[in-house]
């Protein structure tokens, strides 16, 4: 089953950086993030590997797992958030793809 992350690489979303994307937790209220970071590295000529960093509000608290996101110009999919980092005003979540690359 195809989805819409593998027509997405991280240029794709290194052109959205610093917009705003909505996550769709079950049962609650969509929650607001902004990419803030696409860091990629080059492991293997055949893998893809590349992470990317959403900042959001403090409260609440997003699980780890796998949450929709709906955004303007990528429209919706779903992607497994972590929080990795927090202060009083925000938390910082991470997504990891580490994947072989289609062939050009």
């Amino acid at each position: 089953m195809s989805s819409p992350l593998d027509n997405f690489n991280s240029q794709t979303f290194s052109e959205q950086l610093h917009t705003k994307f909505k996550v769709l937790p079950t049962g609650a209220e969509p929650l607001e993030l902004e990419l803030v970071e696409v860091t990629e590295r080059n492991a293997a000529p055949k893998m893809e590997q590349f992470s990317l960093l959403f900042r959001g509000p403090h409260s609440p608290r997003l699980p780890q797992q796998i949450h929709g996101l709906e955004h303007e110009k990528l429209g919706t999919f779903e992607l497994f958030l972590t929080a990795i980092a927090g202060d009083q005003e925000s938390i910082t979540y991470e997504a990891v793809f580490h994947r072989f690359r289609k062939n050009q």
